[in-house]
């Protein structure tokens, strides 16, 4: 991963985030504050009928909800996805460090087994594929790293 590439994508994402709190909050006192400087209601008349409070439509709450799931959608695709892409590459990378370190295990285990025994004994050649095999993984993943880590 490039150098300062994670911290990055965390700081623009909760730059994105912040900007967005900010802009809900500056909503919500400017509505607050129209709300509280709104002229007082007359004073009822004997025999009329008291207004009663407002409330809401169904629809004002409807599109209410679906502006808060687009905004959390939002959020999440701006702060977790470049999370999760960092992590992934991170895991993959790991991984090949365990399967470099198996890969080494089996390699010296079998160079020490070949200079005791040479070519005579039998679990040699296990020994060996194993070697080969936790190889080959701990190249694929790095190979699979890398090439996620291009993809962005």
């Amino acid at each position: 991963m490039q150098p300062n590439r994670f911290g990055r994508v965390l700081g623009i994402g909760a730059r994105v985030a912040a900007e967005k709190l900010r802009d809900g909050t500056a909503g919500a006192v400017a509505a607050v504050q129209r709300s509280s400087t709104s002229p007082p209601a007359p004073a009822p008349t004997a025999g009329a009928k008291t207004p009663s409070p407002a409330v809401p439509s169904t629809a004002s709450l409807a599109e209410g909800s679906r502006r808060f799931a687009r905004g959390a959608g939002r959020f999440g695709s701006t702060l977790l996805r470049p999370f999760a892409h960092a992590t992934g590459i991170l895991t993959l990378q790991i991984t090949g460090v365990f399967f470099a370190l198996f890969t080494t295990v089996f390699a010296v285990h079998s160079w020490q087994l070949y200079k005791i025994a040479g070519w005579r004994d039998h679990h040699l050649p296990l020994y060996i594929a194993f070697a080969l095999l936790f190889g080959w993984f701990a190249i694929s993943s790095f190979w699979r790293a890398n090439r996620k880590q291009k993809r962005t």
